[in-house]
């Protein structure tokens, strides 16, 4: 069984969420409301100063049809970034960041 790197996966968690507000083109107060969390909290988990807990996660993950172990698999992360790419250049001249 493979170990997980828990520092990886927490900033492939937050990155995640950074990454698909700024491809719905969300502010962080829409996607704070979304996630019932501060405007504040969620500017520190897109700066990896904090990890979002258990439910905000969840919650994050519901709203935007993600499995909640996006960030813990290899095969789907992979896959999200493909389909992340995709539309960053479909229609966005925006710049994200994908590690």
């Amino acid at each position: 069984m493979k170990a997980f790197n828990t520092r990886e996966i927490s900033h492939r968690t937050c990155h995640i969420i950074r990454d698909e507000r700024l491809s719905r083109d969300l502010t962080q107060i829409e996607m704070a409301s979304e996630l019932g969390i501060s405007q504040s909290a969620l500017s520190k988990i897109e700066n990896l100063a904090m990890t979002p807990t258990l439910i905000p996660w969840l919650k994050f993950c519901s709203a935007f049809g993600l499995p909640a172990n996006l960030p813990m698999d290899e095969k789907l992360y992979k896959g999200w970034i493909k389909e992340l790419e995709k539309k960053s250049t479909k229609g966005s001249s925006r710049s994200t960041r994908l590690n």
